[in-house]
């Protein structure tokens, strides 16, 4: 997905109130694994435990939070 922010909250539909809060690693990626699967057989399984990238975002309007994929 986009980096950009949501262009309005869905809880409480504020507009520009979104504030960037942090990225990071989370989870398993099922198309890291697929890929390195692939590409390097069982052990190429193992890409998909290096998780997907998050952004998150959050309104301070209302408190909400909302985490993106990207790659």
């Amino acid at each position: 997905m986009s980096e950009k922010a949501p262009e309005k909250c869905p809880s409480c539909g504020a507009k520009l109130e979104w504030n960037r809060v942090g990225e990071g690693k989370e989870g398993f990626s099922v198309g890291k694994a697929a890929v390195g699967g692939l590409l390097l057989g069982p052990i190429g399984l193992l890409g998909g435990a290096l998780g997907k990238k998050k952004i998150v975002y959050y309104c301070r309007n209302c408190q909400f939070q909302r985490a993106y994929d990207y790659d």
